[in-house]
């Protein structure tokens, strides 16, 4: 698998690709703010194509995840596949991604709790 994360080969890079994101919010973010949120990354697919499946969730607040050793919860994560590397950029840098993040996203998020990856899914869309 890490030659593969390396390889110039186009099949390697057209490898479905999923997203993860996920982050805390303010301690005075609303519940209406919170909503706001996952409506906005919910009518991303309707706006991209390129994402082929998704799914958001806000935490559960559960007590082993607030007082957990290595750190409290993160509020929010998206979780969005991609058909390729090229469909992921093209999502990254839409207008409409951009202006969730902007408009929703950036308001309520608390600074450096920001976490995301991008990686090789081992099965095509």
């Amino acid at each position: 698998l890490a030659q593969a994360c390396t390889s110039s080969n186009p099949a390697v890079h057209a490898m479905a690709v999923r997203h993860i994101v996920m982050f805390g919010v303010k301690e005075d973010a609303t519940q209406e703010q919170i909503q706001a949120v996952t409506d906005g990354l919910l009518a991303l697919p309707a706006k991209i194509p390129q994402i082929k499946s998704y799914e958001v969730g806000v935490d559960l607040k559960l007590p082993s995840g607030q007082n957990h050793p290595a750190g409290k919860n993160r509020v929010i994560v998206w979780i969005a596949d991609f058909a390729s590397e090229a469909d992921y950029e093209v999502y990254g840098g839409h207008p409409d991604h951009v202006a969730c993040i902007t408009n929703f996203i950036k308001p309520i998020m608390a600074p450096g709790s920001r976490a995301a990856i991008q990686y090789r899914r081992s099965s095509k869309l």
